[in-house]
Order: structure tokens, then sequence, then C-alpha cells
């Protein structure tokens, strides 16, 4: 099959969520199909990320969109435009063009997230997949609840501009995907919708909020019930405001490691305590994958088919994480059997080989879908070219 996979982060270096989603499935199927990657981005990769990505055996395409023409699309939102700022941030005509031209030579066009969804062609082929990830509008209307003020009332409206377009999606009868159950739950036509996991990878970011939540709440409860307890904090890319918890009693911070896997198998626990984000979190799996017991909150498992209690602890305020992380310190036997727990639940359910191959089947599900609507357009004497309007 001839695939176009659309993107708007080089999936080289794998280091946010969806750049690891679309770096694996690229790695397991393009030995089986033609892929060409088209990389909608603002600034070029490094030429060793593109020749890594062909190492895989996929042909590369950068389509640059540059900064210049962001504001002509944002100007849109003002004259009755009621796509997402998300989707007109990313949109631009002269791209347009060349991805149609891709899209024509193409069997399939996947356009990983919202944002690259307005890159779809509009006739019926060729077909297309629309992997959504998360539902970026439950995300946002998370976060509108939190904020206050101007940014509150710009969050909540891009929340409820994300979701009418995430619904427009599935309405039009595109093949969409999300990584967890409770993804889809918000989504109109949930049952069309299908849900295909991520597996486990090595990369991970610290999130800003999480971590100084970590710091300032979670482990002064900590220590003081274990002095000896120290938090390593480890990512790829700290911010200023992560790289300045580093000063406090018993924190460090590891930039850029090489690799997570040494880092959580050195750690006597791993705490997730996101509070904010959607999706399935790979930090939650990758941790388990290592064989390290796992405290979480709610926010962070929450896509995770877990056992109450079984593979992870799971506590939603400061005060519960820390007794949680308190719990496991003092009773290896308990952390070994719920390490235990949790690397036979990632190695059951949560393989990229599984997830790649629930996107293949899917693609496979929407050009048989395509193959059908031509079909009838032609039987029944109607124009099987591109739909009018723009999407």
């Amino acid at each position: 099959m001839k695939v176009l996979f659309l993107v708007t982060r080089f999936p080289v270096p794998p280091w946010r969520g969806d750049q690891l989603r679309a770096y694996h499935h690229l790695r397991l199927l393009a030995p089986r199909h033609e892929i060409t990657c088209a990389a909608l981005v603002v600034r070029p990769p490094p030429a060793e990320a593109v020749r890594a990505l062909a190492a895989l055996g996929v042909r590369v395409e950068v389509v640059r969109l540059g900064l210049a023409g962001a504001v002509p699309s944002l100007a849109r939102a003002l004259v009755g435009d009621r796509r997402p700022l998300q989707v007109l941030l990313y949109a631009r005509r002269r791209a347009r063009a060349r991805v149609a031209a891709l899209a024509a030579r193409a069997d399939l066009v996947h356009a990983q997230l919202v944002r690259a969804a307005t890159y779809l062609p509009a006739g019926p082929a060729p077909a297309a997949v629309v992997d959504l990830v998360d539902a970026l509008s439950a995300s946002f209307a998370r976060r509108a609840a939190r904020e206050r003020g101007p940014l509150g009332m710009i969050v909540a409206a891009e929340a409820a501009r994300l979701l009418r377009y995430e619904n427009e999606l599935v309405r039009r009868g595109l093949t969409c995907l999300v990584v967890a159950e409770s993804e889809r739950a918000p989504l109109a036509g949930r049952e069309a919708v299908r849900v295909v996991p991520n597996g486990v990878d090595l990369a991970a970011f610290p999130n800003v909020d999480a971590a100084t939540f970590l710091v300032r709440d979670v482990l002064p409860r900590v220590r003081a019930a274990v002095p000896g307890a120290e938090l390593r904090l480890v990512g790829a890319r700290p911010t200023r405001r992560v790289r300045a918890l580093a000063g406090a009693a018993g924190v460090s911070l590891a930039a850029a490691v090489p690799a997570m896997a040494p880092e959580l198998t050195r750690a006597t626990i791993a705490v997730v305590p996101l509070r904010a984000g959607s999706g399935l979190q790979n930090k939650v799996l990758e941790a388990m994958a290592a064989g390290t017991p796992v405290v979480a909150t709610p926010r962070a498992v929450a896509g995770l088919a877990l056992g109450a209690g079984v593979e992870v602890l799971v506590a939603d305020d400061a005060t519960g994480l820390a007794a949680a992380a308190v719990a496991l310190l003092r009773d290896p036997a308990r952390a070994r059997a719920q390490a235990r727990a949790g690397r036979a639940l990632v190695e059951r359910r949560y393989r990229w080989e599984d997830s790649a191959a629930g996107v293949e089947a899917a693609w496979r599900a929407a050009v048989e879908v395509a193959s059908r609507r031509t079909h009838e357009g032609v039987e029944g004497g109607e124009p099987c070219g591109r739909r009018s309007g723009r999407f």
C-alpha cells in the first residue's frame, strides 16, 4: 500500500508522545508498505534526523510552513473561520498544494493529530485515517477549568472549537484513532472511533506542573516519613523552572539522558503526578516495562486497563501520593510484587507491535470504505472527485 503519513513534529528524535507513536508506527510498518512521511514543520529537521528516519525505509518529504504564514492563517478566526487555532496555526495554502500533489500518488493518507487533518483530501480517494492520539478538546476543557481570567476564556473557546472539529471528522466518516477508551468517550459517534494504544519506549519529558507539584508538595511529606528519600527528575529538555527545582533538598536533575530505561531501573519507585494532559501516558508504561513500581495520579493512568491497586498505586493529592510512595519504600516485597504485575501488564497489552497492527488494520478498513464509496458514486452516476468547500 502507498501511504502518505502526515506529521507536524518530525518523528526523530522521538521525544514527545506523538513523535514516539509516529516513529514506532513508521518503523514497524515501513517494511510492509511504501510510506512517504511528509513533515509539516516551521523549521527543517537536522540532516541526521532525516537520515535516521529514511534509514527505516521511509521516504521523507519536509514541507516548510514558515512563520510568516501563521499570521494570516490565525487571522481567519477573526472573520468567521470556526476551525480550532491549533488547526489554523498549521494551515498554509502553498503547503496544501504540495501535500495534495503527494496525496495524488497515494492509496491512503494518514494524518497524525487534529492539526494535520486540514490537509486531508476532500474527496473519497485516496482513503484517509486521522490519528487523533488524544481527544484534544477534553484536554483543553480540563485546562480551562484550571485557568482564570482572559486565558481561561481563550482556552475554553478553543476547547469548544476542537470538540466541534473532532466531531466533524467523525461525522465525515473518516477512520479516526485514539490511544485509549477514555479518549473517545467525549466524541460524538464514538463507536466509530478505533482505540489503538501506545507501546513502550525510552524517551520522556518532565512535566513542569507535575515536577513542581512533586518537589514542593509530595517530596516533603515523603521525607518526613523516610528522611533519606531522594527525588531524581529525569527528562529530555527541562525548562528553566524545572532546572530550578534541583536546588531543593533531596532533589537532583538528569537532563537529556541517552535512555530512560537505566534511570527507571535504578529508581526504587517512579512517581507520575500528572494533573493535566490526556491520552495514554508513556511515562507510566515505561516505568512498568523497566520493572519499577509506580505511584501516579488518576490523570496519569486514565487510559490504562489497571487492576485496583495491583499494577499502580493511585492517589489524587499530595498526601495520598506521599502515603503511597512511603508504603512502597517501607515494604520492598510489596513493591516487587507490584513491579512484576506492571511488567506483566505491559507485555500482555502494550507493545508497539500490537499498536502498529491496529494502525495497519485501520488503513485497510479505510481503503475498503473509500473503494466502496468510489464504486457507489460511479454506479449512481455521481461525480467521485473532490467535494466542494474547505475543511
